[in-house]
């Protein structure tokens, strides 16, 4: 049989809009399809997850330095042969803004909220994604990794087409498509894989956005077309397709040869070792197997998580070259022999699983008021998960012992919140890193447009009861 008679179907279906309520007959089925954890104490997680406003000011101040300075030399060296590896320097620094658009992306690198959405929407134009719809198809990427039919970011589809690989290296292949994607959405124009996944609600955001990003490239154009010189072309814009080399070859090792429409990380995804620049260009994402279990743990705590959890995933890579002599023949053998093969990787034996609060007990439960438990399990800034029948709650004690309940399922996707962090009174999803106001249950950040419902909670005397009715 050839090849090509066996095709996957990699388009879209189902649409943002088939998150099942949480009231809904189907939400069992839905929550068998939770991904695997790692099992890791809740305050050791709790504390890697921590958001610190200094670690990515370093990082952004740096990589701003380093832009600026490969600039500099790139125009110093104008007009001569030395310009084309001065433009490589700068094009690949300028490329790795691809690292810090999905970093941002997470809203992980800074604690203040603002300074993440300004440097997401700078590296967002910058790589030449639009910042609105690929918010909503970064989460669809998350909640659905590599599962056919439902992740819009599969890198490389089977059979493996090494003509487009090969291209992306310069951005030649996925590049053009992308740019048109934008001059569409800048007419209004969006294609159906996109409305798949981007609700209607957010495509005015998308259509604006498309059109202020094509208004800069026209601008940088004309610029250059007045001047009849390139070189302003050179800095904005251009230098995603002449610089993207390094962008390709990391991007490239988090999922290609590795198995699809599995709902465990560690056979779709790899971690390996690399040098210390690539490293910080790449922002710890070869750490790429943690990122997708936690992906609320911040680029900077990533090897802290790798060192955490280690023993329960595969062997991480030892380098570059290790990957790519495993993967170069995999891809071969998808484009020319078999698509259905993919590299199995040795997953450890999972431990015990550790268990879940419970509260079935009838004799904790007056009227429709449920015990908790103890006030000291819950620390301060913190939230614990209460299951209770067939309904899953999020019970949170924030400073002053101020207690709150909610729904314990995000109203995104199934995600509980319990395994999330709690900032300042808001609660961030642990899967896609929507946000809700505790006290409220008002949905405060993309993805999450839903609120929580809210319950009430009393402390009799050392035990904390949640009205459920």
């Amino acid at each position: 049989m050839s090849v090509q008679a066996i095709r996957r179907d990699y388009s879209l279906s189902g649409g943002y809009q088939d998150a099942v309520a949480l009231d809904d007959n189907h939400i069992e089925e839905r929550m068998e399809e939770t991904w695997w954890k790692p099992k890791l104490p809740r305050q050791e997680l709790k504390a890697l997850m921590q958001r610190r406003d200094g670690p990515a000011l370093w990082h952004f101040g740096l990589w701003f330095v380093l832009l600026a300075a490969s600039a500099a030399l790139a125009i110093a060296a104008w007009g001569t042969w030395w310009a084309v590896p001065a433009f490589l320097l700068y094009g690949t620094i300028y490329s790795s803004s691809d690292a810090r658009w999905h970093e941002c992306g997470h809203g992980t690198p800074f604690r203040t909220h603002w300074l993440n959405e300004i440097f997401y929407h700078i590296s967002s134009f910058m790589t030449l994604r639009e910042a609105y719809m690929w918010r909503w198809s970064h989460s669809r990427h998350h909640t659905h990794t590599y599962i056919v039919g439902r992740d819009p970011e599969i890198q490389v589809q089977r059979p493996a087409d090494l003509l487009k690989i090969a291209l992306d290296f310069f951005y030649l292949r996925s590049g053009p498509p992308e740019v048109w994607r934008i001059v569409r959405n800048a007419c209004g124009r969006p294609n159906a894989d996109m409305l798949d996944f981007v609700p209607q609600r957010e495509l005015s955001k998308v259509y604006w956005s498309s059109r202020i990003y094509v208004a800069i490239v026209a601008a940088f154009a004309i610029w250059s077309i007045a001047i009849g010189s390139f070189l302003p072309i050179l800095f904005v814009g251009l230098p995603r397709f002449y610089g993207g080399w390094l962008h390709q070859l990391l991007g490239l090792t988090q999922h290609a040869g590795l198995g699809e429409d599995t709902y465990d990380h560690r056979e779709n995804t790899r971690t390996l070792f690399i040098n210390p620049v690539f490293s910080y260009l790449y922002m710890n994402m070869n750490y790429h197997i943690e990122h997708h279990s936690v992906p609320m743990v911040p680029y900077h705590a990533l090897p802290k998580l790798h060192a955490a959890v280690k023993d329960q995933m595969p062997p991480a890579y030892k380098s570059l070259w290790e990957v790519y002599k495993e993967m170069i023949p995999a891809l071969i053998k998808q484009a020319t022999e078999d698509p259905n093969y993919q590299i199995r990787r040795p997953i450890p034996q999972e431990p015990e699983a550790a268990a879940v609060r419970q509260n079935a007990d009838a004799a904790k439960t007056s009227a429709e008021w449920v015990e908790v438990g103890p006030v000291e399990d819950i620390d301060e800034e913190d939230v614990i998960r209460l299951d209770h029948g067939s309904r899953t709650f999020a019970i949170y004690r924030l400073t002053g012992d101020r207690f709150y309940a909610t729904d314990g399922l995000c109203t995104h996707e199934y995600a509980y919140l319990a395994d999330g962090l709690v900032i300042d009174g808001v609660i961030e999803c642990p899967l896609h890193n929507g946000r809700f106001d505790i006290a409220s249950g008002r949905a405060l950040r993309a993805p999450a447009c839903d609120q929580l419902e809210t319950y009430p909670v009393e402390r009799r005397g050392n035990s904390l009861y949640v009205r459920v009715g």
